[in-house]
């Protein structure tokens, strides 16, 4: 993975950040192996310290409430939790409902406009078709 600017978040930020993540895959109910993949990723990739990640993890079944969460989060953390909280929703394959209304929240208090969420989400589609390619490249699906 490249160096984010997750990586110099304070530890409470980065906390925050992966809770957002929990928050997002835990909000259709359902929890499946890629949401969990690509959090273990993020967290590893914003250089989370091991003992931090296994709290972040035992928070799945009873998430944090999300406001409490992003009123400890700075503007900056807040825009990448907002960016990788989408890759989150979208790897699944769908973004449920649920989803979206918590990255709408999480947009309005980053005070990202409905134009720069609507890039995002062009983004992540832009970047899972990137991925896929290099699957077609090597004949594997």
């Amino acid at each position: 993975m490249y160096v984010d600017l997750t990586v110099d978040f304070t530890p409470d930020e980065a906390q925050g950040y992966a809770q957002i993540m929990i928050i997002v895959a835990s909000a259709d109910g359902a929890l499946v192996k890629e949401e969990l993949a690509i959090i273990e990723g993020l967290m590893g990739r914003s250089m989370m310290h091991p003992e931090m990640r296994v709290d972040i993890r035992n928070m799945l079944e009873d998430p944090p409430k999300l406001q409490l969460v992003m009123e400890r989060l700075s503007p900056v953390a807040l825009k990448a939790a907002l960016r990788d909280a989408i890759l989150v929703a979208a790897v699944d394959g769908e973004y449920d409902s649920a989803e979206i209304k918590i990255l709408k929240q999480i947009a309005k208090a980053a005070g990202v406009k409905k134009a720069e969420l609507s890039a995002l989400f062009e983004w992540v589609k832009a970047g899972w078709e990137w991925h896929k390619q290099s699957f077609e490249m090597l004949g594997l699906v």
